[in-house]
């Protein structure tokens, strides 16, 4: 792999951050997901940057070199910090979605043009597991991806501006079903209905796997243990994913998933994420007493007007909306919500966007 210097990007990034914006930024997001009156909805802008501004490395390239990787993180930093939008600045050491379920013993697997997954394991490895009640978390790419954290924050030090505003985002931790899916196979969706006390039983096992590395990242990082930091930091707390269990019913996930879910809110809130649709149980997320929002990744299956209305009376706020809001919904929802365009083309027309934002409320047209 070829070597990289860091420093001429961090020196070019500690320039361009302006903590003022960064100050103002904090205090839209703080009123805005409590409900509080804002002049706009928080909406971060992605747009293309040309390799001349900031380089730009495929996955494999990343997972083996971490002065790639760091910038790799940074680039969203270094779109934030000159368009100044409404992001806050966060980097995580992006290893993919399987560092908890390699801790399993589950085999890591690297692409070029996707990030790394981990594979199934036995059942018997996985009884073995049960057996034991307990996983090494120095396995797998725990230690790896750790280390990284450790190293980012001594890269980072000498910068006093990016020290300050660039968070030190918690590991993708996935959530307690999305491990179990990944360690079990696609064989879990027969266990849910054959061996639930089994899979309860591994997701225990999951989620305190979890919380040990949690502790473990925060106390390497010096941040407070409730933060997760990246583009919604105010937000704070874990954030849990349940793409997985989007396949469950609606009295499946209360039943079986969402106690894992409040066992871990219950050490220091966070907000859900999940992909696809899940109708049958997002109502029942808004009833975890430590939820701090929810990230419905796929807006375009849902109804806006519905779910606003249920996060609203619950106090929910609904974090990084993907799909365009239309005139009707936009008279509707003026706080409580924020909003992600994915790809907006070139940074004049990101700037674009960002005035139509500021002088009515709203991103989209």
């Amino acid at each position: 792999m070829t070597a990289i210097n860091v420093h001429p990007y961090l020196e070019k990034l500690e320039k361009m951050i302006d903590l003022e914006h960064v100050e103002k930024t904090r205090s839209l997001q703080q009123n805005a997901f409590q409900f509080k009156e804002i002049d706009h909805i928080p909406t971060v802008i992605n747009y293309n940057i040309p390799e001349d501004e900031w380089p730009c490395f495929n996955f494999n390239e990343i997972f083996y070199n971490r002065e790639k990787l760091l910038l790799n993180e940074l680039k969203q930093v270094y779109m934030g910090a000159k368009l100044q939008d409404d992001r806050l600045y966060g980097i995580r050491a992006n290893y993919g979605t399987g560092i908890i379920a390699s801790a399993f013993r589950c085999p890591v697997h690297v692409f070029e043009t996707e990030l790394p997954i981990s594979k199934e394991i036995s059942q018997s490895e996985i009884d073995s597991i049960l057996k034991k009640g307990t996983v090494d978390i120095s396995s797998g790419l725990v230690q790896k991806s750790l280390e990284t954290v450790a190293w980012y924050r001594e890269t980072l030090a000498p910068y006093e501006k990016l020290n300050q505003v660039v968070g030190s985002q918690c590991l993708d931790i996935q959530g307690p079903f999305d491990n179990a899916s990944i360690i079990w196979g696609s064989s879990i969706y027969l266990a849910v209905l054959d061996e639930p006390e089994k899979l309860k039983d591994l997701m225990t096992i999951i989620c305190n796997t979890i919380i040990d590395i949690v502790k473990k990242h925060r106390t390497i990082d010096g941040k407070d243990i409730s933060e997760h930091d990246g583009a919604w930091n105010y937000l704070g707390g874990l954030c849990i994913r349940n793409d997985s269990t989007v396949n469950l019913s609606g009295e499946q996930y209360k039943t079986l998933i969402k106690p894992f879910d409040e066992m871990l809110l219950n050490n220091w809130q966070g907000w859900i994420h999940f992909c696809g649709k899940a109708h049958q149980w997002y109502p029942e997320l808004l009833t975890l007493e430590n939820l701090k929002g929810i990230n419905p990744y796929q807006g375009e299956f849902y109804q806006l007007d519905d779910m606003y209305e249920k996060c609203r009376e619950s106090k929910i706020p609904i974090v990084q909306w993907t799909v365009p809001v239309d005139k009707k919904h936009q008279e509707m929802i003026k706080t409580g919500f924020s909003r992600i365009i994915i790809q907006s083309g070139n940074y004049d027309r990101a700037c674009q966007i960002k005035d139509h934002l500021y002088k009515t409320g709203h991103a989209d047209p």
